[in-house]
């Protein structure tokens, strides 16, 4: 699971040019470091343990700083239909009893809607002692985008603690977003063909994209025996530091998309 890759031109203590990507998780905790205009992929570093890992690396003063904390409690509402004050109504009639934490609302232009979502406070608060500026970018969020980026259908399948996300897009439609409750590789598969049968999509015929940070081999062994079309998820191809691809970048994809919201 560690990764620590970094390009020979980074420098830590070179002042707004970076931006700072970060994934908040229980037990595990990542970054990432995009130049700023160029959008060339500086660092990744992931570790599991808690707090931000291989600190005294992180930009000193970067010109931005976006995360993503799980657990992530969220739902997605039409513009049209949210009123202002409405918010956790809306989060509550999807989840009923939601925990407590700031509530906020993240548009999505793709689909004239809003994602309304609470996260771990605690993880926030730790990163934000160090960067106030850090902006928090919803999971949801950033699957739908990768979900609606290609020319067809295809599937998204996202794998964290205890929790699978998908989403299915269909030539810029989303056809479907929802999360699971998900322990064991066959709950990923059961899930997976369920929503393609509500679909009325086929997984012969639909590519199915992965990546998570708890996706493991025997995970996608078993959903590429009945997905004709497996494929490690990004939003671009292999990611690259330098001249050495990430390894197992799919495992960031959530992570590393954030530059792109920022």
């Amino acid at each position: 699971m560690a990764i620590a890759q970094f390009h020979p031109e980074y420098d830590a203590e070179r002042e707004h040019a970076w931006h700072l990507s970060c994934w908040l998780e229980a037990g595990l905790e990542a970054w990432a470091v995009h130049e700023t205009g160029s959008g060339r992929l500086m660092a990744l570093y992931a570790d599991k343990g808690e707090g931000i890992p291989e600190n005294a690396r992180l930009p000193l003063r970067p010109a931005s700083v976006t995360f993503t904390a799980m657990p992530e409690t969220s739902t997605l509402v039409p513009e049209s239909a949210l009123a202002p004050g409405t918010e956790l109504r809306h989060l509550k009639l999807v989840h009923g009893k939601v925990p407590t934490g700031l509530l906020r609302d993240e548009p999505v232009e793709q689909i004239g809607a809003r994602c309304i979502y609470l996260h771990d406070e605690v993880a926030e608060r730790t990163l934000t002692l160090r960067f106030p500026q850090a902006r928090s970018v919803p999971l949801q969020t950033l699957l739908i985008k990768l979900g609606l980026s290609g020319s067809g259908p295809e599937m998204v399948l996202y794998r964290t603690k205890d929790r699978m996300d998908l989403v299915i897009g269909n030539a810029g439609k989303l056809e479907l977003c929802n999360t699971f409750h998900a322990t064991a590789k066959e709950d990923l598969l059961y899930y997976a063909l369920f929503a393609m049968e509500h679909c009325g999509m086929s997984p012969a015929a639909t590519p199915l994209r992965i990546g998570g940070s708890l996706l493991v081999e025997a995970d996608e062994a078993l959903l590429a025996m009945y997905f004709k079309d497996v494929q490690p998820l990004s939003s671009g191809g292999v990611p690259f530091i330098g001249n050495g691809p990430v390894a197992e970048a799919h495992h960031w994809a959530a992570l590393l998309e954030q530059y792109t919201c920022a």
